[in-house]
């Protein structure tokens, strides 16, 4: 067994020559991120079978319509300050964390007012439980969006394992008392709730146990700025990308109603769930980008494409074959959803690029390509889903979400070569 130990090592070890990765640093981190994608796919497969098999299609169509109106006034929130934090921590600033969960939770009173504020307006429109169940998420998301720092803690240190066993654990905690909860009632107010508490819940334990891992120093003024204008900028540049992801279901829930919206949250679930994959074993890579150099990760970046997009094929591939036995076993009462499902995995292909020109974006705080990256991609996906969702309703969110995710990734890649260009004639002219 030792010898086949070390036979294995040392084939990792002669790989990285080739491929120009850390194989061993990236093996390690995938395997606790798949360990972590697999609890967490389970745990929300459970969880869709439950919505799928003892909630009206109707019922359903409403709670996901409130948890997308409610999540799309994240933008309220200072989410952008994850990479901030990413990158403080892995370069051993970890000091700023506690003021970073300070700051945001005095920025994300923002969201408290403005979740609110829509559950007021349902409030004098007479819809009570529409009202209420804003209320509810008003207090607890964003709080728990300000407790989710341990994700970018654990990610910082590399410490995949232990992030792996905190969110496998939280996510069965949650699945177990929805399913309960489902069980029992199908009262949008009391599922409203149940979220919300295992929301808030598990970040907040989560970050209470990351923080032992963290300096008890007080941080010093340059890492505050630093964390700070990374922090504000990135929040002002994913605005309108909060806004959007969450679009689609408002408009399809105003415009076609919530049973319509309940076949195309089924039908986008699957493909979601493998994006979270894709882009958690990417970011594997974000502290190894925040050590490279401009110029070191220009050098291999079309092999990374190449490899990104036959990762990309992969997936898509695996999805569409797999996905009708999953629904015909699964979820019997929602058939209609797997042609939906299965073209806008097609999305998946060129989604693994995109993710990695991101992370390069992040891990270099490329801010004005940040910025272009995200508000064009962004805008395009707003308009296709006004335009496309008005027009044909479900196809059309379905038809215009595979268009950007296609113009996303052309826009990643122009914009990279032409900061890159820009930034390294800039430090030759310097001399740096």
């Amino acid at each position: 067994m030792g010898n086949l130990r070390k036979r294995f090592s040392q084939a990792l070890y002669q790989s990285e020559s080739y491929l120009k990765l850390d194989i061993v640093y990236l093996t390690t981190g995938s395997f606790w991120t798949i360990i972590r994608f697999v609890v967490g796919i389970l745990a929300s497969l459970a969880t869709m079978i439950a919505f799928g098999n003892l909630l009206p299609r109707e019922t359903y169509g409403i709670y996901s319509y409130l948890l997308a109106l409610a999540s799309s006034l994240g933008f309220l929130t200072l989410a952008g300050i994850g990479t901030g934090i990413v990158r403080a921590v892995a370069r051993g600033q970890e000091n700023v964390v506690r003021y970073s969960l300070r700051m945001q939770l005095r920025y994300n009173l923002l969201a408290v007012a403005g979740i609110a504020i829509a559950g007021l307006y349902y409030s004098v429109n007479g819809n009570s439980t529409f009202a209420i169940s804003l209320w509810i998420l008003a207090l607890a998301l964003p709080l728990s969006a300000a407790y989710h720092t341990f994700e970018y803690i654990f990610i910082g240190k590399k410490r995949f394992d232990l992030l792996a066993l905190v969110t496998s654990g939280s996510s069965i905690v949650a699945t177990v008392s929805t399913i309960i909860g489902l069980m029992f009632t199908d009262e949008i107010i009391v599922l409203i709730t149940i979220y919300s508490v295992m929301s808030l819940g598990p970040n907040m334990f989560s970050y209470w146990y990351a923080q032992h891992f963290l300096s008890n120093s007080e941080p010093s003024p340059e890492a505050i700025a630093e964390l700070r204008r990374t922090a504000f900028h990135l929040t002002g540049a994913g605005i309108i990308g909060t806004i959007a992801q969450y679009l689609d279901k408002i408009v399809l829930f105003q415009i076609a109603g919530p049973a319509a919206l309940a076949v195309y949250t089924f039908a986008v679930a699957g493909p979601e769930r493998l994006k979270g994959l894709i882009k958690n074993i990417i970011s594997i890579a974000l502290p190894r980008f925040a050590e490279k150099t401009l110029g070191e990760i220009g050098a291999i970046s079309s092999r990374r494409f190449a490899m990104s997009l036959v990762v990309g094929i992969i997936f898509a591939a695996s999805y569409i074959l797999i996905a009708p036995f999953l629904f015909k076993l699964l979820l019997p009462k929602y058939l209609d959803s797997i042609l939906y499902s299965q073209v806008y995995a097609l999305g998946l292909i060129v989604l693994p690029t995109t993710v990695y020109i991101g992370n390069i974006f992040a891990g270099q705080n490329m801010l004005r390509a940040i910025y272009a990256h995200s508000i064009s991609g962004y805008v395009t996906r707003i308009f296709l889903f006004l335009l496309m969702g008005w027009l044909w309703q479900t196809w059309g969110l379905v038809l215009a979400s595979l268009i950007s995710y296609v113009l996303v990734t052309i826009y990643g890649i122009i914009i990279l070569k032409v900061e890159s260009k820009r930034i390294l004639t800039k430090q030759n002219e310097q001399g740096i």
